[in-house]
């Protein structure tokens, strides 16, 4: 076993207050728009709810995919924020997701977890649920530490 690979992975952040802060706060921009909240914020795992109803479908009457992504996304980026320093977030650069059953209305759930946190890549995953508990989507993403409030610049 390789000490120095286990100590490190033993030192990584684990920013409760972070978590604390984005369970606490309110929805604003684009999830004040959709209607998603936080719903369960931890070390790692963040959970982003939504209410579906009309608004989030598209012609064809199921949810439209972004909006089923878009609370993937916020969700894996959100989790892995959890374990970053204060200063410092991330933003995705590459996105995947595999829709599974459509979803009409009622409680989405995109729960993401952190898969590996690398110097300059971070990684994670999201499923997200409807209210019968059933898989709509699974997501992976792939992101890139940034300091906070500065882009890929």
């Amino acid at each position: 076993m390789n000490l120095a690979r286990k100590s490190t992975e033993n030192e990584r952040v684990q920013n409760f207050g972070r978590a604390k802060a984005l369970l606490d706060a309110q929805p604003a921009g684009w999830m004040e728009t959709l209607g998603a909240r936080i719903s369960e914020a931890e070390p790692g795992r963040v959970v982003v709810e939504l209410i579906a109803g009309p608004r989030h479908r598209h012609g064809g009457g199921v949810v439209q995919g972004g909006v089923v992504t878009q609370i993937a996304d916020a969700a894996m980026g959100m989790s892995l924020a959890t374990l970053q320093e204060d200063g410092m977030w991330n933003t995705t650069i590459e996105l995947k997701i595999n829709f599974i059953r459509p979803a009409i209305e009622g409680r989405l759930r995109a729960v993401g977890r952190v898969i590996e946190m690398r110097q300059t890549l971070l990684f994670s995953e999201a499923d997200v649920f409807d209210d019968q508990g059933r898989l709509v989507a699974r997501a992976s993403s792939t992101c890139m530490p940034v300091p906070e409030g500065q882009g890929r610049e």
